[in-house]
């Protein structure tokens, strides 16, 4: 499954709430003079904007590169799958930062046919 797939299955990942139980087994049930806590649950939802925040492909943890030319074929550089831009016909790239070294270590980021996409 290609990379950018990954990210967008990642991103949707959410936690459960898991119900409370006594030791026999049983449903926990919720105090009801207690209105600020929940006993019947164990654990939180988490917020989606810090998880968000904490998966591996977020906005600030990769560099796009793009091909200088149209091509005609979709290939892999360093084992990183391309996207089609319709718009110009070039590939791109979405590399994360701590790959980036090994990355521009290929002969087609060294012969500049792939290059960092201007912002």
């Amino acid at each position: 499954m290609p990379l950018y797939f990954l990210e967008i299955n990642m991103a949707e990942q959410k936690t459960t709430k898991k119900r409370a139980r006594t030791k026999s087994g049983h449903y926990r049930a919720d105090d009801p003079s207690t209105p600020d806590v929940d006993e019947a649950w164990e654990g939180v939802l988490p917020d989606t904007k810090e998880t968000e925040k904490k998966t591996a492909w977020s906005g600030d943890d990769h560099i796009w590169y793009e091909s200088k030319n149209k091509e005609p074929s979709m290939f892999e550089v360093a084992g990183i799958s391309p996207i089609r831009n319709f718009a110009n016909g070039t590939l791109e790239y979405k590399v994360h930062k701590d790959d980036i070294t090994r990355f521009e270590k290929n002969h087609f980021v060294m012969n500049a046919r792939i290059v960092k996409k201007r912002v």
